[in-house]
């Protein structure tokens, strides 16, 4: 009798304990993410690029009711400019936003949208990029372990040096310039007779302070947040390249993802789209009025003139490129 009270008596307290796992197993799920992933961003934290990823993984992980969570990197802290798209390829880093510029070390077609003065204007460059042009550049990057998820926008890239005006292409001649990897931005600026330098984002405050380079290719958007506006007196409007933003997942990563997941990341990006946008227009906006506070020239250049004297760009490109491709952007842009 003693057995079998004792018997009856632990299998009661088993049945007690299997009833309460599953709500335990259910708490454990609810207080952690199923899945972790890294995204990374190519600028500083002060950079309103940096809350809008932010925002886009907050947006993940509502939409996948907290069973996905983003962590968020500024850069550096996954790699340098240059060596995170690798990353992206090889795994090490889940999601990344990077300018078109990098990409096109691995799609040289993407140098389409980086041509110099190809856009007019923004929402030029955006009803491009919304359109059947933008779909097809996004087409060729499964081929290299990539997807892109969304469409951004860096700011217009201006010419920015330690204490020259530059009102014309006559007034580039022979300085040194540090541009992004690949061929059209150094193409672009052989044309107006510079000497380009591709050197890694954070070491351009050194290179500038030693006077190194003269002058940088980057938009007035990233003057504060890189405090190249300490070394930067004066600020050229060239506006000659849009500098696309594009948001991109390992895509070995994203397969092994459950659909459900996939769908919520996909609307996240799109959402995204009018978020990174929206907040360049604004950070530009806000850039400039800071930069002004602090005392830097703001000049304004002949476009035109800029424009004709890189046209020869387009003739250099266009057998890598692919004219069709090269004549659909400038037909889309134009309206």
């Amino acid at each position: 009798m003693n057995t079998s009270r004792r018997n009856l008596l632990r299998f009661g307290a088993l049945g007690s304990a299997s009833a309460l796992l599953p709500g335990a197993i259910r708490s454990a799920s609810a207080q952690s993410p199923a899945v972790t992933l890294k995204l990374t961003y190519t600028d500083t934290p002060s950079h309103p690029v940096a809350k809008a990823m932010e925002r886009f993984a907050e947006n993940v992980k509502k939409r996948t009711s907290g069973a996905v969570e983003i962590q968020v990197f500024s850069v550096g802290q996954l790699g340098s400019q240059t060596n995170i798209l690798t990353g992206l390829q090889t795994g090490i880093i889940d999601f990344c936003a990077h300018a078109s510029g990098f990409v096109e070390t691995l799609l040289p077609k993407w140098q389409v949208v980086d041509l110099p003065f190809i856009f007019p204007d923004s929402a030029a460059a955006e009803r491009v990029l919304d359109g059947p042009v933008g779909k097809e550049l996004l087409d060729m990057m499964p081929a290299k372990g990539i997807y892109g998820l969304s469409w951004g926008h860096w700011g217009w890239r201006v010419i920015d040096t330690v204490n020259r005006k530059m009102p014309s292409p006559a007034d580039t001649k022979g300085i040194k310039i540090r541009v992004p990897p690949g061929t059209v931005f150094s193409s672009t600026w052989r044309a107006l007779g510079a000497n380009p330098v591709s050197i890694d984002l954070t070491e351009v405050f050194l290179a500038m302070s030693q006077k190194t380079i003269d002058a940088v290719d980057i938009p007035i958007i990233a003057l504060p947040s890189t405090k190249l506006y300490e070394v930067v007196k004066t600020v050229n409007l060239s506006h000659h390249q849009y500098n696309v933003g594009v948001l991109m997942v390992a895509k070995r990563k994203f397969d092994s993802l459950a659909p459900t997941h996939q769908e919520a990341i996909r609307a996240a990006g799109h959402d995204l789209t009018i978020d990174w946008r929206k907040s360049v227009a604004e950070g530009t906006d806000a850039a400039t009025q800071f930069i002004k506070e602090k005392g830097l020239v703001i000049e304004q250049v002949d476009r035109e003139a800029y424009r004709k004297a890189t046209e020869p760009v387009y003739a250099e490109l266009r057998s890598v490129i692919g004219p069709e491709l090269i004549d659909a952007v400038v037909k889309q842009a134009r309206g």
